[in-house]
């Protein structure tokens, strides 16, 4: 009976078809016998940069990266007219090619002696291409280099738009200039004066997210008053890091913003309609920050949810005199950066103005770099009241030491966990503590039965 059984498997083994090709000539090449709208396709889950060095495999891939749905144009720097020409016409060869295909992202990066009249062209043909996003950068050249708002007042698939570079940027007040773009990235440009944003915002009905960095280093950018007017818009990031020195201000109208996230050294005042729907805000200040500026933002972010304050913030809030901290109602997540003992001191202050505050994570671990300097000066006195947060609210701590937990830092960990009677999870960096170490941890007095310690 086994035998048949056999006879009978071999059998249906021999009959079953073969469901692989089996190539013996290991020269062929495979990949490229498969079509074009494959070929692209594949191309398209690249980099554009690693898609766009397959041109030089074959002649059969000179010309693929050109179908694809992101095109990626840097011009070097050219020495002589014969060079400036023959990049532009690479770039009109290649928009010639594509026909009227559609255009995800264009990308263009211009060095000295472009000729932006060509420039003009090729925007013009990617409108028409219907192109979704779309990223110039610019050489220092705020003479010759303007962009042409005329040619986006009709496009309706542009939803993205970075600019990048030291031109002028000159915007007319229209009440359309982009009707469905969402997305807007300023880097390191020249404006010709406050109305320039001013009208580009209102131009933009439907904006949501706006990025503005200010780093034109060693020239005024022209921008001395910095005012956000939208209804639409959701997500504000600035970055006035590397201004040079003035006095600059900031107004922001903005009823729908969710989140906020503000780098700023020198602005010295700050106007902030009370958007009740803001849920996130990150504020990164440096030594060398405007503190009366610091803490008048800090003082109107009450509604949010998630807040997250650097250790050169806690700082510069140190320093105030009468400060004020509002009550975050609202406030669940805190993510603090501890600097020496002027971030210990505030800290309570803080937490007892955060009543249902739940998690906490101290960025920077609870004792800052360099640590040996400040070993000695640690003579944190713990806050005569706990916070109410501590006592009743907060389920998770996480402290993300970069080194071992030092004598200093015990005294701070057992005040939180001594407290903390509703804590769930207290989650430390463990990688450089030895077993010493981790035992103590695990042997300090706990306010909550339930709490347990991670390593991570």
């Amino acid at each position: 009976m086994n035998l048949r059984s056999r006879k009978i498997q071999s059998r249906r083994v021999k009959r079953a078809p073969c469901r692989f090709v089996v190539i013996k000539d290991e020269g062929v090449d495979i990949i490229s016998r498969l079509p074009d709208a494959l070929l692209t396709y594949i191309l398209s889950l690249l980099p554009d940069a690693d898609a766009n060095r397959t041109r030089v495999l074959s002649n059969r891939w000179k010309n693929l990266w050109l179908f694809l749905p992101n095109l990626h144009f840097v011009m070097p720097f050219c020495w002589s007219i014969g060079e400036v020409k023959k990049f532009h016409d690479s770039v009109d060869q290649a928009l010639a090619l594509r026909g009227g295909m559609p255009i995800e992202k264009f990308f263009l990066y211009c060095s000295k002696n472009c000729d932006y009249d060509r420039v003009y062209g090729w925007l013009s043909t990617i409108v028409k291409c219907k192109v979704h996003e779309l990223e110039l950068r610019f050489p220092a050249d705020r003479f010759r280099a303007r962009f042409c708002w005329d040619l986006f007042k009709t496009c309706n698939t542009l939803v993205a738009l970075t600019l990048r570079g030291e031109f002028v940027l000159d915007v007319p007040q229209a009440e359309l200039l982009f009707p469905c773009l969402k997305k807007i990235n300023l880097v390191s440009i020249l404006y010709s004066g406050d109305e320039s944003i001013v009208n580009l915002i209102s131009g933009c009905p439907v904006l949501e997210e706006l990025f503005v960095e200010r780093q034109v280093i060693g020239q005024f950018d022209n921008l001395q008053t910095f005012k956000v007017s939208s209804p639409s818009l959701k997500r504000l990031r600035i970055s006035f890091a590397l201004c040079i020195l003035g006095n600059y201000r900031v107004v922001i109208d903005a009823p729908k913003l969710e989140y906020i996230y503000i780098l700023d050294v020198m602005s010295t005042d700050y106007s902030l309609t009370m958007p009740m729907s803001l849920v996130e805000a990150n504020i990164k200040a440096r030594t060398d920050s405007n503190t009366e500026s610091i803490a008048q933002i800090v003082a109107i972010l009450s509604p949010v949810k998630i807040l997250t304050l650097t250790d050169s913030t806690l700082m510069a809030l140190s320093y105030v005199h009468n400060l004020n901290i509002p009550t975050f109602a609202n406030l669940i997540k805190f993510v603090v950066g501890i600097d020496c003992l002027w971030g210990w001191n505030l800290l309570p202050t803080l937490l007892h103005n955060m009543p249902n505050l739940e998690h906490i994570t101290f960025s920077d671990g609870l004792v800052p770099f360099p640590r040996i300097q400040y070993a000695f000066n640690m003579n944190w006195v713990p806050p005569e009241y706990v916070p109410g947060c501590l006592r009743h609210k907060i389920t998770e701590i996480t402290i993300c030491n970069r080194e071992p937990v030092i004598q200093e830092e015990f005294g701070l960990i057992r005040y939180l966990l001594q407290h903390s009677t509703n804590l769930r999870i207290f989650r430390i960096n463990g990688h450089r503590n030895d077993s010493k170490s981790r035992e103590r941890l695990l042997s300090l007095p706990r306010g909550s039965n339930q709490s347990r310690v991670e390593f991570v």
